[in-house]
């Protein structure tokens, strides 16, 4: 089994380079192209690491349906590996949702996150420090929202510098990221369900607080978070540098 997820990463990271070689080409040759190689390299930023924007549209989300009503329509669960395209591409509509009508782009973005997505799945041994989450509509048997909390420490590159997984910043853990749910689905509390499970398995792994990162212009969301017990913190040490790298970003912690 471990072999044949590696070589699923593998051949998704090679399809990445290829359908990105393709792309470009295609945009020098189409007379209608109006984007350039520099805006499509703009078009693909690093890995999401904050909560997606999408929960602004669900703020009255919970109110609207009830518990037992959810629990009917829905399960939280974790996903299987054979999930990961679909949460891919739910990724890439949630914090992508420009790239939707283009045919071009957004499969590659969509390879993007796929290849994100495989290489960071909770192998064994990390299921009591990491782990996915998604919402599955029950009647329709279709995933339409998704988590990640992460409360792992890697070590740090000064401190294990052949370590491919060492890193050289700090990111607070655990970390609740990635939050997006179907545009189909949203003010059903589905994100807000998401939440509230993430802080409950952040608890299972015997962790205090969780952190978040909210788009410092989201004002909606902000709102809700602060109304579900989160407070903006003041980012020191190490926690600085990584705010730094994530434009325009606050950061949010529940205790």
């Amino acid at each position: 089994m471990g072999k044949l997820i590696r070589l699923t990463f593998l051949s998704a990271s090679s399809f990445v380079l290829y359908a990105s070689a393709l792309t470009v080409g295609n945009l020098h040759r189409s007379r209608h192209a109006s984007l350039n190689l520099n805006s499509c390299l703009k078009s693909f930023p690093t890995a999401s690491t904050s909560a997606a924007d999408i929960i602004d549209q669900e703020q009255d989300g919970i109110d609207s349906t009830s518990i037992s009503q959810f629990q009917n329509d829905y399960t939280i669960r974790e996903p299987f590996y054979s999930e990961l395209q679909v949460i891919a591409s739910l990724v890439t509509s949630g914090f992508h949702p420009e790239l939707d009508s283009n045919p071009i782009l957004r499969p590659i973005r969509m390879l993007l996150e796929l290849d994100r997505l495989q290489n960071n799945f909770p192998y064994p041994g990390d299921e009591n420090r990491h782990l996915y989450l998604v919402c599955e509509a029950k009647k329709e048997k279709k995933v339409v929202g998704f988590c990640d909390i992460d409360a792992r420490i890697p070590a740090k590159k000064k401190e294990n510098p052949f370590s491919p997984f060492a890193s050289t910043i700090y990111r607070p853990h655990p970390y609740f990221s990635d939050l997006t749910v179907d545009p189909n689905y949203r003010r059903k509390g589905i994100a807000s369900a998401l939440v509230e499970e993430g802080e409950r398995r952040a608890k299972d792994m015997n962790c205090e607080e969780m952190f978040l990162g909210v788009a410092s212009t989201n004002t909606v969301a902000l709102d809700l978070y602060s109304n579900m017990g989160y407070e903006i913190i003041v980012p020191t040490g190490d926690i600085l540098e990584f705010v730094k790298r994530q434009e325009g970003v606050r950061m949010l912690r529940r205790t």
